[in-house]
């Protein structure tokens, strides 16, 4: 029988876990490893040795860590924490594409692992379905920190990391024509592989931090029915706070606001300005007024169960009726003023109106 190779005497190889990357036991420290050996052009060696020791000083959650580098009968290897869990790529080809919410919740931990690197002057440069880890703690962890990067420019994470999300809710790699879809998380994932570049980075990391943690007003009311008129007139507070913040909006529409465990409202910063029509105000102009038309809508859908079209009629709105009714004037100068509206929902919610 065949001795186990060791490599430096220490790290007993074992069986293997994926591509080029083996479980080993290290019987200095008494537990379970994973080892990946470095294989690039002898002239190459010194330069990946030395950029995989520079990787070996990331400590992140979101991250495997590399404990060791070392060379053993001249070959490179790394000694990598050994991390339970199955591949985003594995999950995905064994069973379907991932909801939206748990793709960006993996999204959430792969950015964070990836700013915590590109701080320390560190690029991943292999960011792939392949390399994430999705744990049975509902965690992701990033792995592969420490082999030689195909790039240097922090940006290829980004556009790395958006076609893995790519992957993740449809099934296949981005190609030519990234997926179609008008909800946030394809929006955003079209914004990051645009030849332009990403948007700045807090955009993405808001976007990924709602979509992981709160639910869209329009998944919420197709899962629970019309919202009663006082819920939806503080949902509108928040997302009138959104406006304030954004000046020209040009998408306010269900997709784009979020709900809270709580029930407060957030309206998502705009990667491209559009609506569906029936979120789209009827002059289309790029103004506030155009905004709050949009807003009309939006409530309209969230406290009667759809947008409103022509001949409909408004039987659950209540005190709200009235506001909509002049949100939706096709005349710009007949609808409220952001401050007018503000007061008017303060009141239709329950809460105290203040002269502002």
């Amino acid at each position: 029988m065949a001795e186990t190779r060791k490599l430096q005497g220490r790290y007993r190889l074992l069986n293997p876990l994926g591509a080029s990357v083996r479980l080993a036991f290290d019987e200095a420290e008494h537990r379970d490893v994973a080892v990946r050996e470095l294989r690039v052009l002898p002239e190459l060696r010194e330069a990946a040795v030395d950029e995989a020791r520079r990787a070996a000083a990331l400590r992140h959650p979101f991250a495997v860590p590399v404990l060791d580098v070392l060379v053993d009968e001249g070959t490179p290897w790394l000694i990598m924490e050994f991390a339970s869990g199955v591949s985003l790529e594995q999950a995905v080809r064994a069973r379907r594409p991932l909801p939206v919410a748990q793709a960006a919740r993996a999204g959430v931990c792969v950015l964070a692992a990836l700013t915590a690197a590109h701080e320390a002057g560190i690029v991943h440069g292999r960011v792939d379905p392949g390399k994430v880890l999705l744990t049975p703690t509902g965690r992701a962890l990033l792995t592969g920190f420490g082999s030689p990067s195909l790039s240097v420019l922090p940006s290829a994470d980004l556009w790395s990391l958006a076609a893995t999300l790519h992957f993740a809710v449809e099934g296949r790699p981005p190609g030519q024509v990234p997926a179609a879809g008008a909800d946030p998380l394809r929006s955003l994932i079209r914004a990051m592989l645009h030849p332009a570049g990403p948007p700045p980075l807090e955009v993405v990391r808001q976007t990924l931090d709602r979509l992981a943690v709160d639910r869209p007003l329009d998944a919420v009311v197709a899962a629970s029915g019309p919202l009663p008129p006082a819920h939806v007139a503080a949902i509108g507070l928040g997302v009138l706070d959104g406006l304030a913040a954004a000046g020209f909006h040009g998408g306010v529409q269900p997709g784009n606001v979020f709900l809270d465990a709580d029930g407060r409202a957030r309206l998502l910063p705009l990667l491209h300005t559009g609506t569906f029509p029936a979120y789209t105000a009827p002059e289309a102009a790029p103004t506030p007024a155009a905004d709050l038309w949009s807003l009309g809508a939006t409530l309209h859908t969230a406290v009667e169960g759809a947008p409103p079209a022509p001949g409909a009629t408004l039987t659950r709105a209540d005190a709200l009726g009235p506001v909509l009714l002049r949100l939706l004037s096709v005349d710009p100068s007949r609808r409220p003023t952001a401050a007018e509206l503000r007061r008017e929902l303060r009141a239709i919610a329950g809460e105290p109106v203040r002269h502002d």
